[in-house]
């Protein structure tokens, strides 16, 4: 049976570890010493060994010649250790194994002796996984257990472990792998295997997993399977739905001279032929970060990096939206062509600068021909009166339209800030603690529908908010960045259709920022110290068709003392 790349190609020794010295050193220099805890976690993301150094370890910390605290691998305990019976080392996944019962079981368990080897072994996998209930049951015995048990935890997602369990344990942080790593351990593969490969595939596996040596291996599995003979570097694009760089050069060439049709014509053919447009538009954003970095160390003029940033900036902002837009293509043709519209207003300001400086030279070189008769005027003035002109007109564009701008954002930022003002005031009018906690049990049934292609990304919205106050007719929920309100606020009526399709809740919905809401909050405690009651304001119509950053009104300023004195009707975080 055909054994996968990452299966046959997993360290069996530390000495084949990659990518993960530090703590290869640490681990050896422990067994070697004799100081070795009862207690590891082993926190990271996925595929760059943790699990692998802990079956290593385990092996290792029994070897009866260990070498420099390596796995000698001829020892009988080595032999028993490398057995997959073997009933010293086990392995857990806490992913299945996640209930208070399984963990009362281990913890019954744990009393008896090592069968053959010196340790017993617990490699508990995915810790994060356990129920608090479970973690709760394991804290006695992961803090004072037997002197033969040995407990190695492992964790993609460390901030779902209590602190508690993390305090009694030595903690290992593991990282990427360097696109290096992957290349020469790849390369290594290849060599073993004889696999032939194009220039330019290795190096695009390692830009493509992210540091991990896993997936690097996993990938260069499926492109073995699914080219004939040499694997080139179109299998590689076309199975992860990538393109090539000549067409990414296309494409952004088109954009930035405004050819509308043929780059609607060119999302829709590679949506049409499977091409995932996401990884597509983060190929695009590696791209223009290497055509910057390339033309700000050899500048040659060839690209205009002002457009080049802008359209990087836009790709970065947007990543997250697109990801969890229901229908990320037109997301991508709409965010584009507001791009490409604001790339021409650029131009049509810039052509206008361009005629009002053409007149103004016009209006002056007249204005010198006439005084040249009685007037000996130098060429070096006239260049010097032409500027200023032309200066003073550009100044004069530029402040109107500043005032035209400026007056459309005030506009915008008032009625914002006055409706979610009055909401705020309504919804301590009645909101209790009581109310607050029926919401948040509610909005635990919104975890059903996060994947749904309709809705998902308006669930996702109000579940990445912090609810803090609600009333008879008030939600308010906060979020920690303002780019995130003022996405958010442009989805607010739909997210209260939600409520009222979803979870029966006829509701108004108040977003703003945490910062804001330390601030509403301090002046709810002010208020309740003064005895000051909040009374129901008539709320304003709002009105906004484009939010911009002045619209969030920025508030800061945290105070420690308000959860002490902040009484039982909000929640403070």
């Amino acid at each position: 049976m055909y054994q996968t790349l990452y299966r046959k190609y997993r360290p069996r020794t530390f000495n084949d570890v990659v990518g993960q010295e530090v703590i290869v050193k640490t681990l050896m220099n422990s067994i070697k010493n004799n100081k070795v805890s009862h207690a590891y976690l082993f926190l990271g993301p996925r595929g760059v060994g943790k699990t692998s150094i802990a079956k290593i370890f385990a092996r290792a910390v029994n070897c009866m010649d260990n070498n420099n605290g390596d796995i000698c691998e001829k020892c009988s305990m080595c032999e028993i250790s490398g057995d997959k019976e073997c009933l010293d080392i086990i392995e857990i996944d806490a992913a299945s194994n996640n209930g208070v019962d399984e963990i009362r079981s281990l913890r019954d368990k744990v009393a008896l002796v090592p069968n053959q080897l010196k340790y017993k072994v617990y490699i508990i996998d995915e810790v994060h996984m356990l129920t608090n209930s479970a973690f709760n049951a394991l804290l006695k015995t992961l803090e004072e257990p037997p002197e033969h048990i040995i407990f190695i935890l492992a964790t993609t997602e460390v901030h779902k472990v209590p602190e508690t369990v993390i305090s009694r344990c030595q903690c290992f942080n593991f990282f990427r792998m360097t696109e290096k790593n992957i290349i020469d351990n790849l390369s290594m593969v290849c060599s073993n295997e004889k696999i032939e490969l194009e220039d330019g595939v290795l190096d695009s596996i390692a830009v493509q997993v992210d540091g991990g040596m896993r997936d690097a291996l996993g990938l260069l599995d499926k492109l073995i399977s699914y080219s004939d003979g040499k694997v080139t570097l179109n299998d590689f694009l076309q199975l992860n739905g990538l393109v090539l760089k000549d067409d990414l050069h296309s494409f952004l060439s088109d954009i930035f001279s405004n050819n509308i049709k043929s780059v609607i014509d060119t999302i829709e053919k590679w949506n049409y032929n499977g091409k995932n447009l996401i990884q597509i538009m983060i190929q695009i954003l590696d791209y223009l970060k290497d055509a910057l970095i390339e033309e700000y160390i050899n500048p040659t003029k060839s690209i205009n990096t002002n457009n080049y940033q802008n359209f990087a900036n836009l790709i970065n902002d947007k990543l997250f939206d697109i990801k969890k837009s229901s229908s990320p293509k037109v997301y991508i043709e709409i965010m584009i062509l507001n791009f490409m519209n604001s790339i021409d207003e650029d131009k049509i300001i810039s052509r206008e600068i361009i005629e009002r400086k053409e007149c103004a030279v016009e209006d002056e070189c007249n204005v010198s021909r006439e005084t040249s008769k009685s007037v000996n005027i130098s060429n070096k003035s006239i260049n010097k009166i032409e500027s200023n002109k032309c200066n003073e007109k550009n100044i004069e564009i530029n402040e109107q339209t500043f005032h035209k701008n400026n007056s459309k954002m005030e506009f915008f930022k008032s009625n914002i800030t006055e409706v979610m003002n009055v909401r705020v005031n309504n919804a301590f009018v009645d909101a209790t603690k009581e109310k607050l906690k029926n919401v948040q049990e509610l909005f635990k049934k919104l975890n059903d529908y996060v994947f749904d292609q309709k809705i998902g990304y308006l669930v996702c919205a109000l579940l990445e908010g912090n609810l803090r106050l609600c009333s008879d007719k008030y939600i308010v929920i906060s979020y920690e960045y303002d780019s995130v309100v003022r996405d958010t606020l442009n989805n607010y009526s739909k997210m209260e259709n939600v409520l009222k399709d979803l979870l029966n809740l006829d509701i108004h919905i108040v977003i703003i920022s945490d910062a804001q809401w330390i601030n509403y909050a301090k002046e709810f405690v002010e208020n309740k110290k003064n005895n000051i009651k909040y009374e129901l304001l008539k709320e304003p119509e709002l009105i906004f068709d484009k939010l911009d950053d002045d619209c969030i009104d920025h508030k800061s300023n945290n105070d420690n003392s308000i959860e002490d004195i902040f009484g039982d009707i909000v929640e403070i975080g």
